[in-house]
């Protein structure tokens, strides 16, 4: 019986450059591929068709679906939807559906899992990642200002609205918390030493991370009165106000774009903090 149906985008090349200089992403892409699948855990990658022949090798339990287009367009990177991968989720009929980023690494027992699981049966569950160096070390750094693995009831998933965002891209896990809180839906944050990372410079770009942001402000526009009811406090509102006259229009250039990283960074804490008002750790065996 599958309790949790995972969706993923794993992309062909994963480059981690570790200590010495040692390329630990191929190894560290496998370690991940492989800790997802789980008796009554059901896991799927979505990528672009050009992708698919070039995975190399996957664990046998990992299916491969094919991607919409028009990431690579609108974001300069090809990659999947996150509306779509979570629609391939939810289409399994699993009760308990989500997404993992594609480096993560789930060192999760069955009682943990399970444990996420009965949670995400009534409320979204949002889960802070722990980052690491390398992939043996022990004890990692608590990362709490983005979410890399989410599970939610199904009915949940289908009321969220994620046009607009792909994996590898920010703001997407805010706004995923922030939909639901809208909403008045449940939303838990959880940190797990288990839900690692490895440590990686910025994959990023700042017209991207630009555009992003600017979709989740789109989304927020004709809720902005919601988000007043969440009490998020004077700097979140304001930040709110300042980026809605901002971000949707794609405005550009000096001081803009500085003024949007600042701001957006600043109201993405406050989505944070909002989030944390359930909170809950998930301890490591």
């Amino acid at each position: 019986m599958t309790e949790a149906a995972l969706a993923t985008s794993i992309p062909p090349v994963m480059r981690r450059p570790g200590p010495s200089g040692i390329e630990a992403g191929p190894a560290w892409r496998a370690a991940c591929a492989a800790s997802w699948p789980t008796p009554g855990w059901r896991v799927m990658t979505v990528n672009p068709e050009a992708e698919r022949g070039r995975l190399g090798d996957l664990p046998a339990q990992l299916e491969i679906l094919v991607a919409r287009p028009g990431v690579a367009e609108t974001f300069g990177r090809p990659g999947a939807w996150i509306a779509d991968a979570l629609a391939c989720a939810v289409a399994t009929g699993a009760p308990v559906v989500g997404l993992v980023n594609a480096d993560i690494l789930l060192e999760l027992d069955a009682a943990q899992r399970a444990a996420l699981v009965e949670r995400a049966r009534c409320a979204l569950v949002a889960c802070n990642r722990t980052d690491v160096l390398h992939r043996h070390q022990g004890e990692g750094t608590a990362y709490r200002y983005g979410y890399d693995l989410v599970l939610m009831p199904r009915a949940m998933a289908a009321r969220l609205d994620l046009s607009g965002f792909a994996f590898g891209v920010p703001w997407w896990d805010y706004w995923i918390v922030l939909d639901a809180m809208l909403q008045d839906l449940p939303v838990m944050a959880v940190q797990c030493e288990g839900i690692r990372h490895l440590t990686h410079a910025q994959a990023w770009d700042r017209p991207g991370w630009r555009h992003a942001l600017g979709v989740l402000m789109r989304h927020l526009a004709p809720r902005r009165a919601a988000l007043s009811r969440l009490a998020p406090g004077p700097v979140a509102e304001a930040m709110a106000d300042l980026l809605l006259a901002v971000a949707p229009e794609g405005e550009s250039g000096y001081p803009i774009d500085d003024l949007m990283v600042i701001s957006g960074t600043r109201f993405g804490i406050e989505v944070v903090r909002m989030a944390e008002r359930n909170a809950w750790r998930l301890e490591k065996p």
